[in-house]
């Protein structure tokens, strides 16, 4: 099954790792690839990479929108990485993995950042062994064409809004 977790909403990547709870909770293995996340920031990090049948991987430690003066083309070649990491995946040798969730992917596909035909492929690929979980805003219709799944988490209120800046264990 190919699940998306989409929307300008909070909870994204949360849900998704309900979702890897969910399934190390049944003695299943799981790939969790995460972009645009410094493992220094976010709490959730922390206790997934202790986990077994966990197998973590990050790339583009931050955020596009943190990046100053960096060019596009600079961060699609970091993203590169993530999908080198996704070919490897789809090998005959490769490990098996019950569900794999590529987090962020949606904001890397949306800025064209990786290519979204091959993008695509892999996970057309993937999902036939695999359960797959994309996350992260501005995803393609692409992609939410070929989904079985996708949930939208739509923000109704923020805090933010009132200058509220993020706090521990809440946003990161």
């Amino acid at each position: 099954m190919l699940m998306l977790n989409i929307g300008d909403g909070k909870g994204k990547t949360t849900a998704s790792v309900g979702q890897i709870i969910r399934f190390l909770g049944h003695g299943f293995k799981v790939c969790f690839i995460q972009l645009f996340k410094d493992n220094d920031y976010y709490g959730e990090q922390n206790i997934l990479l202790g986990l077994e049948n966990l197998d973590f991987f990050s790339f583009v430690k931050k955020h596009p929108c943190y990046l100053y003066n960096v060019n596009s083309e600079r961060l699609a070649n970091l993203c590169s990485s993530a999908m080198d990491k996704l070919r490897e995946l789809t090998c005959i040798n490769s490990k098996k993995y019950d569900l794999i969730v590529l987090d962020e992917f949606n904001v890397a596909l949306r800025d064209k950042l990786i290519n979204e035909d091959e993008f695509v492929a892999l996970i057309k690929k993937l999902s036939q062994k695999s359960d797959i979980v994309v996350t992260g805003r501005g995803a393609t219709k692409v992609l939410i064409d070929i989904a079985d799944l996708v949930t939208e988490m739509k923000e109704v209120k923020h805090p933010y809004k009132n200058g509220v800046q993020a706090r521990k264990g809440i946003e990161y």
